[in-house]
C-alpha cells in the first residue's frame, strides 16, 4: 500500500497554510494498493521530533475501505462517512525550528473494534491484530 499527498511530497516540505498558526487545514492524502479484505482505514499524523516527545496531531479512524482520499482540508469540509477524528486536527506548530511530522494510514481487516474517541495507544492496541497494511508519508514543518 502507498499513501501520497498532492499537499507535500514524501520528505518534502510541508506549506504554512497546513501550520495551526496560519491556515491550519488537513493536507490532501490519497493512497492506493490496498489489500484485499480491508475493512476500513485508520489515519495518525504524529511530529516525530524528540522534544515533540511522538505528539498527536490527528487521528481519524473507520475511514470505509471504499475511500482512497481525504481532500484539502478534510478535518473542517467533512471526513467521508462513518470516519471519526479520534483526535481533531492540530496542523503542525513545532516550538522552534524544523520538526517531521509523519502521517500513517493503516488498513484495518475485519472487524475490529475501534474506540471512537480513545488515545492513540488504545486505538493503536486495538487495530494491531487486524492490520493489514501501513503506509507513510513525512513532511517537514519549519516555525517561521
Amino acid at each position: 500500500m502507498e499513501l501520497h499527498s498532492t499537499s507535500f511530497d514524501d520528505d518534502g516540505t510541508i506549506d504554512r497554510k497546513y501550520g495551526k498558526k496560519d491556515d491550519n487545514i488537513s493536507p490532501q492524502l490519497s493512497w492506493s494498493g490496498v489489500p484485499a479484505g480491508t475493512a476500513s482505514f485508520v489515519l495518525t499524523m504524529i511530529d516525530l521530533h524528540p522534544v515533540a516527545r511522538g505528539y498527536v496531531h490527528w487521528v481519524v479512524t473507520g475511514i470505509p475501505s471504499e475511500v482512497t482520499e481525504l481532500v484539502e482540508n478534510a478535518a473542517a469540509t467533512g471526513l467521508p462517512e462513518g470516519a471519526q477524528e479520534a483526535r481533531v486536527y492540530a496542523g503542525p506548530f513545532p516550538p522552534s525550528g524544523t520538526h517531521d511530522y509523519e502521517f500513517t494510514l493503516y488498513a484495518v481487516g475485519g472487524a475490529a473494534d475501534v474506540p471512537a474517541k480513545a488515545t492513540l495507544e488504545k486505538i493503536l492496541h486495538a487495530i494491531d491484530p487486524h492490520v493489514l497494511a501501513r503506509a507513510k508519508v513525512v513532511g517537514a514543518f519549519t516555525k517561521p
